[in-house]
């Protein structure tokens, strides 16, 4: 499982106007080069220095244009610590300490001159803004200076979830299908409230759920990084734009013609890697996962799904199927007996 895990218009301003002219796809390798596994569990050391944020000036130049409308320096407000919590493309995460209240947050910093399109950070702050949910991570605050885009969230301290599947994954399947169960239903609750407000998230995979904190069987996990994001209603025309990771896109996203229950597919490439710790649809590169991806067929493993349940391997089928109709909404998702008593 290591190995395959490791290898594998709304009528707004934050709408994608020429969707289709640009394609974003990310891979594990991509990942893995670039990205810091988390250290959420350490704590600054008391008295550690802090980094001092020196982006120029803090308002408006004609080199570098304002992304959010609203400029400021972050560090009036916040020690931020050398910590580092992730890296991306686009920037870093690190911890950082509100100096009149002494919470401890998370900030993503987005560096501007990397970013092709502009538009999706003011769409993602517009989106975190909006969202209040239990489930989803909770943007604190935002700020801008001539370089970056600094988002604050709350936070979390357990690790990310695709951690929790490279090591709990044996011969014999991953995580025990109880907790697979009661964490794949919070991801649907979660869904379920984004797609009533018409938020569409585009990238959901184990990397972006992180576990509120260490505690052990009673943790809360959260879905994160909403970069990919976007406002699409029920009577929108499709979404057209290829993104997203290639073990979790679906044949709609693939063939640049899909709706909302895109999110729903990628759901169910999780559930389904939860409960045996490898993807449903693989293949040596992404070319060749996508064509997994076109057939849509996908195993049952007799040692390891002989000893789960029936009710599971008949959610991931309905999720996972290319008839769309099996499972059309999140609400319909939480009904099924599978997720329903976890």
């Amino acid at each position: 499982m290591t190995d395959i895990m490791n290898n594998i218009c709304h009528g707004n301003a934050f709408d994608e106007m020429d969707e289709g002219k640009e394609t974003i796809s990310y891979s594990y390798e991509d990942f893995l080069c670039q990205h810091v596994k988390c250290a959420l569990n350490e704590e600054p050391t008391p008295g550690a220095r802090c980094i001092s944020i020196d982006s120029g000036n803090y308002f408006p130049t004609n080199i570098c244009r304002s992304i959010t409308g609203h400029y400021s320096n972050i560090s009036n407000d916040y020690d931020i610590y050398p910590t580092i919590l992730g890296t991306g493309n686009y920037g870093c995460v690190r911890e950082c300490l509100h100096r009149d209240s002494c919470e401890m947050y998370a900030v993503k910093s987005i560096e501007k001159s990397k970013v092709s399109r502009l538009d999706h950070i003011q769409r993602e702050i517009k989106i975190l803004q909006d969202i209040d949910h239990p489930s989803i991570m909770k943007m604190v605050d935002y700020y801008e200076d001539d370089t970056y885009v600094h988002i604050v969230t709350e936070k979390y301290t357990g690790g990310e979830l695709f951690d929790k599947i490279v090591n709990n994954t044996n011969n014999v399947g991953c995580l025990e299908e109880h907790e697979a169960a009661k964490i794949i239903k919070s991801l649907i609750e979660a869904v379920a409230y984004l797609h009533e407000n018409d938020i569409i998230h585009r990238d959901i995979k184990p990397e972006n759920v992180l576990f509120e904190s260490d505690e052990k069987g009673c943790s809360s996990v959260k879905l994160i990084d909403f970069g990919l994001s976007r406002i699409h209603g029920l009577n929108d025309r499709d979404m057209c734009n290829k993104v997203g990771t290639p073990y979790y896109m679906s044949p709609g996203v693939l063939q640049g013609k899909y709706d909302r229950s895109c999110d729903l597919w990628s759901i169910g490439v999780m559930a389904y890697i939860l409960l045996c710790g490898y993807p449903p649809f693989n293949g040596a590169n992404d070319a060749a996962v996508h064509d997994s991806i076109r057939k849509g067929t996908f195993v049952f493993e007799r040692n390891v799904w002989g000893n789960l349940s029936k009710a599971s391997r008949d959610f991931v089928s309905k999720l996972l199927c290319m008839d769309s109709s099996k499972i059309k909404t999140a609400a319909e998702a939480l009904q099924h007996p599978w997720v329903s008593c976890a």
